[in-house]
This record gives structure tokens, C-alpha cells and sequence, in this order.
């Protein structure tokens, strides 16, 4: 199961890279060695790998919330196939029933960057208000980078962005904290 949390934290700083930096382009180059094992086609750390998602859907399919975010994670990076239908079907479940990191994560896939298909505004913008009303510092920062902009269907009320800033930096929301440095009458 430490395999699996591994997999799970690094599947989440990529995303959030991700998020953050607005970039779609990710390293797809496979990382496992392409050697087969003699007895069941596949390597040791594949099988492990194997186990550990098959372990993870099982948890996910009773209702486990953190196991449906992290299955929805595996599926949005490509582990062990990139099916962004998938990912969104996992995130919603546990967003649906308050898991704020899926929120973001939902709200992520309904700008359409990775896939102009999922492309929903309003959507987007429903689960990052409910990721950040329920304390996410990530979700509070680019909710009030939207305020702060006044773009993505949010009007413009840098009150409103600084009381989110505020919120995630106390946190200890390294780039609130910053935006509320950069600010004048932060």
C-alpha cells in the first residue's frame, strides 16, 4: 500500500504543476523497464503496480472517497491508461460528496485544457467554489486569481481575491501569500 500512496502523491504533484503553471503538456514517456518477467509477462514492479490499481478500484467502486479521487488522478495521468472519462467519473463521485481535492481537480478538467470536450464553465467554476468554500488552499488561490482577473465568467472584485488570498496563505499558500506581497492595499 506505500507503493500505492507513492503513486498516488506523485500522480498529485504533477497535476498540481499542472494546474498551476496552465500547462497541458506532460512527459508520456514510459518510465517502467520494457523487460518481461519469464513467467507472467510482466515485470515485478508492473504486477505491483497492477495490484496496487486493482486494490485502489476496489476501494473506489465501495465508496472510499480518498481512493475515488487518487483513482481519478491515476486515470487523468495515464496510470495505467490516460481515460479522462474515467477521471471525471472518479472525481465526481468524491467530489459529489465533499472531497475538496476532487473538486479542484474536477474544476481543473472543466476549463478543457487537457481536451477542449470537457470544456464546461459553469461546471468548472461550481466545483471550484465548492473546493474552495470548503477550505482547499489551491482552490482559494485560483478562485482569487479569477477574481483578481476578472475572467472565466467571474467578475473582477480584488476585495473578494484578497479575502481568498488572505485565507490561503494562512494556510501556508506559498503563492497567496506572494500575490498578497505583490498587492497593493493587500
Amino acid at each position: 500500500m506505500t507503493r500505492l500512496s507513492h503513486l498516488a502523491t506523485a500522480s498529485l504533484l504533477v497535476f498540481t504543476t499542472l494546474l498551476i503553471a496552465g500547462c497541458a503538456s506532460r512527459d508520456d514517456a514510459a518510465t517502467t523497464p520494457t523487460t518481461q518477467g519469464p513467467a507472467t509477462g510482466a515485470t515485478p514492479e508492473q504486477q505491483a503496480s497492477e495490484d496496487d490499481f486493482h486494490r485502489l478500484s476496489s476501494l473506489a467502486q465501495r465508496g472510499d472517497l480518498d481512493s475515488q479521487f487518487k483513482l481519478g488522478s491515476f486515470y487523468f495521468v495515464g496510470k495505467p491508461q490516460k481515460d479522462l472519462k474515467q477521471a471525471e467519473y472518479w472525481w465526481k463521485q468524491a467530489a459529489d460528496r465533499g472531497h475538496a481535492e476532487a473538486a479542484v481537480s474536477l474544476a481543473y478538467l472543466y476549463t478543457g485544457r487537457d481536451n477542449p470536450e470537457f470544456g464546461n464553465p459553469q461546471a468548472m467554476l461550481k466545483y471550484l467554489n465548492q473546493s474552495a468554500s470548503s477550505g482547499n488552499p489551491m482552490a482559494q488561490h485560483i478562485l482569487g486569481n479569477l477574481y483578481m482577473r476578472g475572467i472565466q465568467g467571474v467578475e473582477r472584485d480584488p476585495n473578494q481575491a484578497r479575502r481568498l488570498f488572505q485565507s490561503a496563505c494562512r494556510q501556508n499558500y506559498a503563492a497567496s501569500c506572494k500575490a498578497l506581497d505583490s498587492k497593493p492595499g493587500a
